[in-house]
């Protein structure tokens, strides 16, 4: 990835919640820095995102239907 591919993205946060990212959460998720925290927050948000958009399209493809269950897991539930 060359430096084009990049782009800068900021957030303003409470002065108390950004000192409890730093200084509590980003050592035990093995994070160093500010831009590693945002980076995995954003992906966090990325991936949250996917699976509802995810969930969307399943209860749009089968509405009120439950989705089936897959072989494998069908045999187990005895359906």
């Amino acid at each position: 990835m060359c430096s084009s591919d990049l782009v800068t993205m900021q957030a303003r946060v409470d002065a108390a919640f950004a000192r409890e990212l730093v200084e509590a959460d980003a050592p035990v998720l093995g994070l160093e820095g500010t831009s590693a925290l945002v980076r995995e927050g954003l992906r966090l948000v990325h991936k949250r995102a996917r699976e509802l958009a995810m969930a969307a399209e399943y209860a749009e493809f089968y509405g009120e239907t439950p989705a089936p269950l897959p072989e494998g897991v069908a045999a187990l539930w005895g359906e």
